[in-house]
């Protein structure tokens, strides 16, 4: 169409796209920014008003009384009331015809009505899987991801959601479903494509529309395609549950283009979300409590493309905190707090755990206390005491996370990570070229030790505060 103005045109084409229920249409229009002011075709009329001069030659112009302001006409008036009485009385049609279901059907109605509610079915954890340290393989988290996506699937059927073409990678298939298609409109599982915003934004009418929990899926780095949209899920207060894998360099030979390095941080700074790094399956398992239960909060669940080891003290429910003690290393009764606190997410809090033995074997006087957090956001809004619980006044704090730095310096006196892009070779030669090895990390520990002097178990550190903590400044790996 040539101009929007031309009103019988304009319906009739949105007739004809109506009358096509195969296919979707579009219809092209040109309009004209400004159109009957001054300054029609102008850049000006987008960010400021008119001017009372220009309005009233605009009111003139289209048949408006210029002395009168927000006035409504009464055929305006009466069109609007048509198509109220028109709604109240298809609500009362529905409010009627639903009645009536109810009592032939009232075990679909009530749950129609608990999907529309966003009500969780009762007891809808007992089918969430567990790990034991003791039995439990070594998995990456996307693996523990698809296990625990799928046991809720089976007791939720309102999980509705899909990749974006990365569904071999992305583990998110639903196995007890089929694709959303026009011959299979009963699937539950879509074929988003190579579109991140789109999907996202998918999602979010999905969670306006209600009745229907989604879930979408893609890399960790490729939802930067999609922050905008996920940026109205926060500000919406829709809980779309974020699936990304490949959280770390440790994806490998793909390289700096898919390797998320600030993501982490961005995602953590964003608020009204919760940003998941789990560290093996029971972790997994609490982020996905936590996104389910939590309907007005977006929740991203960062999984890895490596294998993780099922860790001793790793609890789905301790999730909750954001963070907590996940291990005491050479813990003495002699003193009343550890001498090192290292605090990792994800892949590395096993890491974090080896070279807490690893300091603690070089030097049995040495106190280690290894931190699991999966969500900084969550521990965040812990009380004052519970922080300090975790990481103790007078302890140097030392974090371990292979990307940016810059949102652990609220926790650690020094952080080892990554402040530059990474590069492309296997996850081993990536870890060991930055330094994210057992061996270099026990080092970097006895430095921060030996930087803070103890004495009696005391160390020298300046007064805790979680809103402001020294930085050690040599650190960080920049290769």
């Amino acid at each position: 169409m040539e101009d929007v103005n031309d009103v019988a045109a304009l319906r009739a084409a949105i007739t004809e796209a109506r009358s096509d229920l195969s296919r979707p249409s579009m219809i092209k229009i040109r309009t004209v920014i400004g159109y009957g002011s001054k300054k029609e075709g102008s850049h000006e009329v987008h960010g400021a008003p008119l001017g009372a001069a220009d309005l009233s030659s605009v009111k003139e112009k289209f048949g408006f009384d210029p002395s009168k302001s927000f006035e409504v006409s009464a055929e305006v008036r009466d069109v609007y009331k048509r198509v109220q009485d028109k709604g109240l009385s298809a609500e009362d049609s529905w409010i009627r015809a639903f009645s009536s279901y109810q009592q032939a059907f009232p075990e679909l109605a009530a749950e129609f009505t608990r999907r529309m509610n966003g009500q969780l079915p009762a007891n809808w954890k007992d089918k969430l899987p567990k790990y034991s340290h003791t039995e439990a393989k070594a998995a990456a988290t996307r693996n523990r991801s698809e296990e625990v996506l799928n046991a809720i699937a089976t007791v939720m059927p309102e999980i509705v959601g899909g990749s974006a073409d990365l569904t071999p990678s992305n583990l998110t298939a639903l196995k007890g479903s089929g694709d959303f298609q026009k011959a299979t409109p009963g699937g539950r599982y879509i074929r988003f494509g190579v579109r991140e915003h789109g999907m996202a934004a998918i999602c979010n009418g999905m969670m306006a529309h209600g009745g229907v929990r989604p879930f979408c899926a893609t890399f960790l780095n490729f939802i930067g395609y999609a922050l905008g949209a996920v940026r109205v899920s926060a500000l919406s207060q829709f809980g779309i549950i974020y699936i990304m894998t490949h959280d770390s360099v440790g994806l490998g030979e793909d390289g700096p283009t898919h390797q998320p390095i600030e993501i982490m941080d961005c995602l953590r700074g964003m608020p009204n979300m919760l940003a998941f790094r789990p560290c093996d399956g029971n972790e997994t398992v609490g982020a996905y409590v936590q996104a389910v239960e939590r309907s007005g909060t977006p929740t991203v669940i960062a999984l890895s493309r490596q294998a993780c080891p099922t860790l001793e003290g790793s609890s789905a429910d301790k999730c909750a905190f954001g963070g907590y003690v996940l291990q005491e290393v050479g813990a003495s009764a002699a003193k009343t707090r550890p001498d090192l606190i290292l605090v990792s997410s994800g892949t590395e809090v096993s890491l974090a755990r080896d070279t807490a033995l690893s300091v603690s074997a070089q030097n049995a006087n040495l106190w280690v206390r290894v931190v699991s957090m999966p969500c900084t956001n969550l521990f965040d809004q812990q009380s004052i005491e519970y922080q300090m619980s975790v990481f103790s006044d007078g302890s140097p704090v030392m974090s371990i996370e292979p990307s940016c730095t810059l949102g652990w310096r609220r926790y650690a006196h020094a952080t080892f990570g990554l402040d530059r892009f990474g590069l492309s070779a296997p996850a081993g030669d990536i870890y060991k070229f930055f330094g994210f090895s057992v061996a270099n990390l026990s080092q970097k520990c006895l430095e921060v030790v030996a930087f803070y002097p103890s004495s009696d178990g005391v160390h020298a550190t300046s007064a805790p505060s979680l809103l402001r903590r020294p930085i050690f400044p040599v650190i960080s790996s920049h290769h």
